[in-house]
């Protein structure tokens, strides 16, 4: 007999569906309880808000006759046409033809490969921009040369695999200074920049940027950086001022062109006018800083930095394109969440079968990414037991339910070999 009902998480879901189930209450939404159809976006996007799953009717669907667990497509990849989302790409290419290269970039090393090399750049950036504070606190001024060399070897890391370099990003235990956080916008940034083509030049300084984006976070005394979690008012105040602070630092030294410092002082802006500190909106910010700003906007939202409770990839993902052409420009946006994926390299997510797991590296079939099993019922005699899953070749016994938000600081994987060498399993 045929499956008449099958249960998706709200990601999965289209318009078209017939919903006859959620998991919540009927009472406490807008729906009618006997079960309707996802007529338009509006409505597509207020199940999503307020639901994590439901049961769709797949006879009754109009769109399908048969729904997939790990559909090729998610709520933001059909949001757009495919013409529409063509068009939008190709409109974007116009604006930033004078950086792109003539041809895509391609994968020249597989993760094993490349982890290797990407754990060296990651410790070497740790350790330069380090001596770059420390020379700065002694000498009141900023070396870019070193920054500069390790900009240039995370670009390399990136374009010749990517996911390497975000995986390492992901998994470093967050520090009580903003190194780490940088380093992580810097990983959105390029890798971004990788999908859009842009030559190395254009990434070695969209990458230098990123990097220096929160240096004026070391104008503010350290015991109130320490402090983990949401922001106070009067805490948001001196994080956004101490933008200008940075600026400062960077133009009282003569290494900085002037392209770096306008893209750090930019990286605040936000497309609706509403960003700071000059509140220019649309094509009046650079463009390599929008990158930047959205960047760090995705990084705020699932780090434990900034946020009690960070969210997960899936919702981060959701919140970004909520703010579609309101905090970033539409099709900036579409093209960030095809970079980096629904289920980011390095972001946790349950299966079907509630194991634990994360992502380390990703597919064609962006929602069905490789993954490392975490937490499975394996016995002590199967300690080296195959951790690996790749989604993709799994014939869809296994798939993806849910995404988590990030591992905390004190998790116990952080310690555990297989999760700091998934690319030596």
């Amino acid at each position: 007999m045929a499956v008449r009902t099958q249960k998706l998480i709200t990601d999965d879901i289209q318009i078209g569906m017939f919903v006859s189930g959620i998991d919540r209450p009927w009472r406490e939404t807008p729906f009618p309880i006997q079960g309707f159809h996802i007529e338009n976006r509006a409505q597509l996007e207020k199940i999503q808000h307020l639901c994590k799953w439901v049961y769709v009717d797949v006879q009754k669907s109009r769109t399908l006759n048969s729904v997939s667990p790990a559909q090729e497509f998610t709520f933001v990849s059909g949001y757009f046409e495919e013409k529409q989302r063509r068009n939008g790409r190709e409109l974007l290419n116009l604006r930033i033809r004078t950086m792109q290269n003539d041809r895509p970039y391609k994968r020249l090393t597989n993760l094993n490969a490349e982890m290797r090399q990407a754990r060296k750049v990651h410790r070497r950036i740790r350790d330069r921009i380090k001596r770059t504070l420390r020379a700065m606190a002694g000498e009141g001024r900023l070396s870019i040369q070193d920054l500069r060399d390790v900009s240039n070897e995370l670009v390399n890391s990136v374009i010749r695999n990517p996911d390497a370099f975000a995986y390492l990003s992901r998994i470093d235990s967050h520090s009580e200074d903003v190194l780490n956080y940088s380093i992580r916008v810097a990983s959105w940034a390029v890798l971004t920049g990788r999908h859009l083509d842009l030559t190395r030049d254009a990434m070695s300084d969209l990458a230098l940027a990123a990097l220096l984006c929160k240096i004026g976070y070391t104008t503010i005394p350290q015991e109130i950086l320490r402090v983990k979690g949401t922001p106070t008012p009067h805490m948001n105040e001196m994080l956004k001022w101490s933008l200008m602070k940075g600026v400062k630092l960077l133009r009282a030294s003569d290494q900085f062109s002037s392209r770096i410092v306008k893209l750090v002082s930019h990286h605040l802006e936000r497309h609706d006018g509403s960003g700071f500190p000059r509140g220019v909106s649309g094509r009046h910010i650079p463009f390599l800083s929008q990158v930047i700003g959205l960047s760090d906007y995705y990084e705020s939202l699932v780090s434990y930095d900034f946020r009690d409770e960070p969210l997960s990839s899936a919702d981060a993902v959701r919140e970004l394109f909520s703010q579609r052409d309101i905090l970033f420009d539409a099709t900036l946006v579409e093209e960030f969440i095809q970079a980096i994926g629904l289920y980011p390299t390095g972001s946790v997510v349950t299966l079907n079968d509630d194991r634990l797991a994360v992502v380390i590296g990703q597919n064609k079939a962006r929602l069905k990414p490789k993954l490392l099993i975490l937490e499975d019922q394996r016995k002590p005699w199967q300690v080296f037991k195959r951790r690996i899953l790749d989604l993709e070749a799994s014939g869809g016994e296994d798939f993806i339910v849910a995404s988590q938000p990030a591992l905390p600081p004190d998790s116990e994987h952080r310690d555990r070999y297989y999760f700091r060498h998934a690319g030596a399993l």
